[in-house]
């Protein structure tokens, strides 16, 4: 997998270095590959209000929800054991009825 990142960017670079010749060379200076490499050496800056771009919803109901996930966990491995020491998840030949599919079992 790393093999074939490290030839898709050399591949990608040729191609776009043949495509647009001197100008690519110019954004490639100014850039690089290797995550936050450009902005740690001063190639490029961050903008003033860069933290912006992560205060959006999708953002904030991933993290949310992965947030209450991790603290929900000892709330779902209660109610895992609940169903599994009650008897709930022991019926017969591993079949529960009620489901959407009942049709496709009988």
């Amino acid at each position: 997998l790393i093999g074939h990142h490290l030839f898709s960017v050399w591949n990608g670079d040729r191609r776009l270095r043949d495509q647009h010749g001197e100008v690519f060379d110019q954004v490639e200076a100014r850039t690089s590959v290797v995550p936050f490499a450009a902005i740690i050496d001063g190639r490029q800056k961050l903008p003033s209000d860069y933290w912006t771009e992560w205060m959006r919803l999708p953002y904030a109901v991933i993290a949310g929800g992965t947030i209450g996930a991790y603290f929900f966990h000892p709330v779902f491995q209660a109610a895992a054991a609940l169903v599994e020491n009650t008897g709930f998840a022991n019926v017969p030949n591993g079949y529960s009825p009620g489901g959407i599919l009942d049709v496709l079992f009988q």
